[in-house]
Order: structure tokens, then sequence, then C-alpha cells
């Protein structure tokens, strides 16, 4: 038997050890909210040393897993694209669903569970029911494999400040199906998802959690998506 790997096999089973770890993979998860994060911050959350968290940011940057930027007297890292996260995702959604699934009574309107961030755009059950609610209101169509974005569509992103025709000049797809791993349904991600959550930010529907992936929703965001595609709290 032959057991030698070719370099493809070789750099495969290289990053399948590093999303293996158990810290790395906590590190990973943190880092998923698509914020850069510095070592200390990590390393807290990890609950590891100093030097150990050095070690994994330096393997998870020599594969092209992160990446590392200066500012000051810091160094931030941050996940390289959005493919990583996806990755992450996926494999949260191979949890037995007795671990993640939403369980039938009402959920409170915080938790990660409800709002989170999955790297760069909107997840939980707050994703997924505004990915319904425009479907619903014709904003978005369900496609064989993404979703599509209507004429009405591009008229209702353009009346909340998102221009389709400028994000769609970015090197990524323009919207795509991203799989929740709680609710179990599709939200939307992609160039359009991310331009949906910074506006959601900006416009201070939702807010950031500090030190989490968890989003908050406010007053004005339930006003707001209630009123525009009917959303109730």
């Amino acid at each position: 038997m032959n057991n030698k790997l070719t370099p493809f096999e070789h750099n495969f089973c290289k990053i399948a050890v590093l999303f293996g770890e158990k810290s790395r993979a906590l590190m990973l998860w943190h880092l998923s909210d698509g914020r850069p994060h510095t070592a200390s911050e990590l390393a807290f959350c990890v609950d590891i040393s100093a030097q150990a968290t050095s070690n994994h940011l330096s393997q998870l940057i020599e594969m092209n897993i992160i990446e590392v930027e200066k500012s000051g007297r810091y160094k931030y890292y941050r996940i390289i694209n959005p493919q990583v996260a996806m990755v992450l995702e996926n494999m949260a959604n191979l949890l037995p669903g007795s671990y993640d699934r939403v369980s039938a009574r009402k959920l409170e309107n915080n938790g990660t569970k409800f709002a989170r961030t999955c790297y760069d755009h909107l997840a939980g059950k707050l994703g997924v029911d505004i990915t319904s609610a425009l479907i619903q209101k014709r904003i978005l169509a369900r496609s064989s494999d993404s979703f599509v974005i209507t004429k009405l569509g591009t008229k209702w992103f353009l009346e909340n400040g998102i221009e389709l025709d400028a994000i769609q000049n970015k090197k990524r797809i323009l919207i795509h199906k991203c799989l929740d791993w709680t609710e179990k349904k599709h939200h939307m991600s992609g160039a359009v998802g991310s331009a949906f959550l910074e506006m959601m930010l900006k416009n201070d529907w939702i807010r950031r959690k500090q030190q989490s992936r968890e989003l908050l929703i406010t007053s004005k965001g339930k006003s707001e998506l209630k009123r525009q595609i009917g959303i109730n709290f």
C-alpha cells in the first residue's frame, strides 16, 4: 500500500489538524464574528497562556487561515476571508440536534441563538426571520442554490442605503444562502448580507455586545423591521 501523500493531501491534513485542535478551534470561533482581536483578547476567551496563544496564531497565519495587522503597538488578528467562517458554521451544523436546536418555546429577543454575527453578516433567528420576510415581501426570491434580488428588492435595498451596483463590484458573491446552525434554515450572506448588517449597525437597528458575537436589537430596529417587512416582536 502506497502511503505517500500528494501535496494536496498533505496540506489538507495540515488544515484539518489546525481546525481540530481545541484551543485553535475556539480562537477561530471567536474570530468568526468578523472583527479583529488582539492576542490578549483571544488568550482570555480561550483561557490559555500568551505563549500558547502566540504559537497557535503563528500556525494559523502560516496556512493563510488568519491575517495580522499592526496598529501602533498592537497587533490585530482576523479571519482572512468569508470561506473560513463558512467552514466553521458548517462544522457547527454537524452538532447533534439536542445541542443547539432552538426549542419549541418562544425565544427571548436576545442571546446568540436569537441574533449574532456570522463573520460579516447577520445570523440566528433574527437573520432567518428577516430573510423569510424579504422573500414573503418579494424583495428576495429563492433559486435552486441561492437567493435572487427582485426589481422591487433592488429599489428596497437602495431606499435603505444599499446600492447593489456598488457592492456588486466587490470580489465576492453578491448574495448567497448560509445554513444557520441553530435554526437549521437559511439566512442571507454574501456582499448583500454584509452590507445589510453594516446598515443595521449604522442606523442603530442593532448593536454589538462587547466581547461576543451576540447582537442586540434596539427599539428602533424592532419598529423599522415591523414597519418595513412586517416582523413582529
